[in-house]
């Protein structure tokens, strides 16, 4: 239940919340919130700028709700007249008093509607959640299975199922790196890049697994892969830097005083 109004903010506030109850159709609701404001209005102090455009609004919003078909369908046709404000409040209390009871067993069961449309809606969210698991399931059993072709049957269906199934394995791609099983690393980000070829984070991320396996030229492959599908990519700059000063460290060591080639050199060719 609404707390009772008690300044002129909170008025302006019920008020407004009035107006967007037209706005939405909700009518019934609209007149009990109107009649607390009606009952309230006479106790609150306002100034004179704040009660003009109370009552600006008011005028207004009498016009809205007299035209809306939902209010009709309550009181029938009715056209607020020119008579003062205070008179078109009184009359349109003494309407809502007398159809009280019916207001508010419609908004029980606009309640009970809204409700009911709410739980369809779950249940069908649920539904194509369900369908939509099942699919990227059967997707990932067909790529296990090396049998791509049906796999991308379902993947083409949507860009979630494609980001669901990449997902899957880049995150066991992950797991096995983290746990220093650099072929099962590898094997599941290839799976990956079968149905993202254009991520560079999954480049990236077969570059760092090849890297800490000691593979350094794989490593740099794809690399250059990554920076190349997006040359501003932070993560894929900062290993280049990294790999680029133990080359340098490593030239510096070996008394060659020269910088390797190679990948290096790729990646400056690139950039100009």
């Amino acid at each position: 239940m609404a707390a009772k109004i008690s300044n002129i903010s909170e008025l302006f506030r019920r008020f407004h919340a009035c107006e967007l109850y037209v706005k939405q159709g909700k009518i019934a609701a609209c007149l009990i919130s109107f009649k607390e404001i009606i009952d309230r209005m006479p106790a609150i102090p306002m100034t004179d700028k704040e009660k003009k455009e109370l009552h600006e609004g008011i005028e207004g919003f009498l016009k809205s709700l007299s035209a809306h078909k939902k209010f009709k369908e309550i009181f029938g046709e009715f056209t607020f007249g020119d008579t003062d404000l205070a008179t078109n409040l009184e009359f349109i209390k003494s309407m809502i008093v007398a159809q009280e009871e019916e207001i508010v067993q419609k908004i029980e069961r606009d309640e009970e509607a809204a409700e009911a449309q709410r739980l369809e809606m779950d249940r069908e969210k649920e539904a194509k959640q369900e369908e939509m698991r099942k699919k990227i399931e059967q997707a990932i059993v067909f790529i296990d299975q090396e049998n791509l072709p049906s796999a991308l049957e379902i993947i083409k269906e949507s860009e979630e199922i494609r980001e669901a199934v990449a997902l899957h394995y880049n995150d066991a791609g992950m797991q096995y790196r983290a746990t220093k099983s650099y072929n099962e690393a590898v094997k599941n980000y290839s799976r990956a890049l079968l149905i993202s070829p254009e991520d560079e984070n999954l480049h990236y991320n077969m570059a760092r697994a090849y890297f800490e396996e000691g593979k350094r030229d794989k490593a740099e492959e794809f690399l250059d892969k990554a920076l190349k599908l997006n040359p501003e990519f932070k993560e894929g700059k900062l290993l280049y830097e990294y790999l680029l000063k133990l080359d340098q460290a490593q030239a510096n060591s070996s008394g060659s005083g020269k910088k390797s080639g190679g990948f290096f050199q790729k990646l400056f060719s690139s950039k100009k």
